[in-house]
């Protein structure tokens, strides 16, 4: 029998972690992946599918428009319902939650806002299903953007587990402890607090080690001036960057005090678990209930860089016992992070869909 198609569609990042992860989970369902790169115009993508001649590639069971592409999905949904074939999405954040709550460029009242929040509505109405990264913001979208909750459910976000696994130590040997914030500098990770908690530890042998790049990155730079404790790594490749998490000893998660940041589970813990090293973040409702009783994971409130200091000490004051936490963390991801829970998700939502 002939393996179901579908087809990736709009201008995404192919190598985001997320889309690499999705991509990945639809080839191990035994799904062929296809792709239409929306190179004119998003909005009018299915005039621009007519002309590269894309319904002379065969019947598709699927399309799939990946995260952050809501301005894909009203083409997308127009080409494929047509064709009654099904569209998934997979948002991963809301425009309007970024815009207006996370980064305040508009006040909730403000017309620009509400014209947003009812342009992103609309949208969200189009699909046949949609996926959130967390059961957090699946209960965002059903309270703000009038999503029902009968068409969504939680696909995690995951990782490249080729890319991101236990490797050798090559760290310093100089008793100091490492830790690491590596990811974009946005908003809801709170790299102010990882600054401030790094100027509470200057007497303490604890070093502070920054690596990525983003829009905050200058800001979290300039707060950071006359810290010795506190180093910006040179970037590296995106398959190197496990490497780097392996030579530390702790990696710092989330600590924003918007709400999105308690809505999500970010990347870098994906990253840092499924490479064997603890974690220390604010607290997600979206994490797996058994996240409580880990050991390999510390939360702390929102923006409290006392807190952090707090959870730091208490891994670095048992850290003769590392290798138990490096254990904890693996056996954590595997078990509730890792490709093969999200591909239990993703085959559920398939069967779901009727798909």
């Amino acid at each position: 029998m002939a393996s179901k198609r579908v087809l990736f569609w709009g201008r995404f990042d192919h190598g985001y972690s997320k889309t690499r992860v999705n991509i990945a989970m639809f080839r191990a369902l035994g799904w062929e992946v296809d792709f239409f790169d929306v190179k004119w115009c998003c909005r009018f993508g299915d005039v621009e599918a007519f002309f590269r001649g894309l319904n002379r590639r065969g019947k598709y069971d699927l399309v799939f428009v990946p995260v952050c592409r809501q301005r894909d999905i009203a083409a997308a949904c127009r080409w494929a319902h047509r064709r009654g074939i099904k569209v998934l999405f997979d948002p991963m954040i809301s425009a309007w939650d970024k815009k207006v709550l996370e980064q305040k460029k508009w006040k909730v009242s403000e017309r620009r806002a509400k014209k947003l929040l009812a342009w992103e509505r609309a949208l969200m109405a189009m699909p046949d299903f949609i996926v959130w990264d967390t059961s957090c913001h699946v209960d965002f979208a059903a309270e703000y953007l009038g999503v029902p909750r009968e068409k969504m459910c939680p696909l995690f976000t995951g990782t490249d587990e080729k890319v991101f696994k236990p490797v050798a130590d090559e760290g310093e040997s100089d008793g100091i402890f490492r830790v690491l914030y590596h990811g974009a500098y946005l908003p809801l990770h709170g790299t102010e607090t990882i600054v401030e908690a790094a100027r509470l530890t200057q007497h303490l042998p604890i070093r502070w080690d920054f690596l990525g790049w983003g829009a905050y990155k200058a800001e979290t730079e300039k707060k950071a001036e006359g810290l010795s404790n506190v180093r910006f790594l040179d970037k590296v490749p995106y398959e190197q960057v496990a490497k780097v998490i392996c030579s530390h000893d702790i990696v710092m998660g989330v600590f924003g005090t918007t709400a999105k940041a308690a809505r999500v589970i970010g990347n870098k813990v994906y990253e840092a678990m499924a490479c064997a090293r603890p974690v220390i973040n604010e607290f997600c409702t979206g994490y797996p209930p058994s996240a409580k009783e880990c050991k390999a994971i510390k939360f702390i409130p929102a923006g409290d860089a006392n807190a952090l200091v707090a959870a730091v000490e208490e891994y670095r004051a048992d850290w003769q016992n590392k290798e138990s936490y490096f254990s904890a963390a693996r056996e954590f991801f595997e078990r509730e992070l890792s490709m093969s829970v999200v591909k239990s998700q993703l085959e559920s939502v398939l069967q779901r869909m009727g798909v």
